[in-house]
């Protein structure tokens, strides 16, 4: 018996030391990329109940590689009045990010409306003229609200690039679709646990009508489904994801 818990015993570190090999090993690969550097700032917008937490391990991997430099942390208060919680570094040509925290984070449609003031900011503070804007699931609707209905310029950066992680889109929306920046190049991002069709959380058919909606009133429109379990493509999961990380700063930086 005592010969047998023992056996039981290794097959079980041999498991967890080959699951964490098989992990360090990915994470090695994923860290190994290199990317042109630029002044165009990325803001990332979080979904629901999202803060600075939620970006912080993307952000941070990118910092750590040397692909952009995590800058600044920036809190949207209700009334609109914006402040930076901390700023890490300068803004320069280093792919400068911007982590988003909105003191109600649970109301996509009134965070939307707090957009404009949010990208007025960071002009007039930082002299930002040229932004990336990533959103993570309803941080999606946040941004495409603001890029559809509340975008003010001039007075608002130009936004480069839209990548949405893990959200949908309203399929009819013929009011406000002819506002999105012509020169705008979209990358749908979403998430395949196991080839079950669904990242737990959104279908993947859903996601991918993302295409019938914005096609031909911008400039590029990609779409990236990302196979993988649970641990890797999991709706809360993908900016957690050091391939997921390196996917989307080469989409955005090269």
């Amino acid at each position: 018996m005592k010969h047998k818990k023992t056996f039981i015993f290794l097959i079980f570190l041999l498991v967890v030391a080959t699951g964490f090999g098989g992990w360090w090993y990915n994470t090695q690969k994923a860290s190994n990329y290199h990317v042109k550097q630029g002044r165009t700032a990325t803001v990332f917008i979080p979904g629901l109940g999202g803060n600075f937490i939620t970006s912080d391990y993307m952000v941070s991997s990118w910092d750590n590689n040397g692909a952009a430099t995590k800058a600044l942390q920036v809190y949207v208060k209700d009334n609109g009045k914006v402040s930076t919680v901390k700023k890490f570094n300068k803004i320069g040509k280093n792919n400068p990010v911007i982590q988003a925290n909105f003191q109600t984070n649970n109301k996509p449609g009134f965070e939307a409306k707090r957009m404009p003031q949010l990208m007025a900011y960071l002009r007039k503070e930082y002299g930002i003229k040229r932004v990336n804007l990533i959103g993570h699931s309803s941080g999606g609707e946040i941004i495409y609200d603001y890029l559809t209905r509340y975008r003010k310029v001039p007075d608002q950066p130009q936004v480069e690039h839209f990548v949405s992680m893990a959200n949908t889109y309203p399929l009819k929306d013929p009011k406000y679709i002819n506002n999105l920046p012509k020169n705008l190049q979209i990358l749908n991002f979403c998430g395949n646990v196991s080839n079950t069709g669904s990242d737990g959380l959104i279908p993947v058919r859903d996601v991918v009508k993302m295409k019938e909606l914005v096609k031909g009133h911008v400039k590029s429109y990609k779409l990236y489904v990302y196979n993988g379990d649970p641990q890797q493509a999991q709706h809360s999961m993908l900016h957690e994801n050091p391939e997921v990380n390196k996917i989307i700063a080469e989409y955005l930086f090269n």
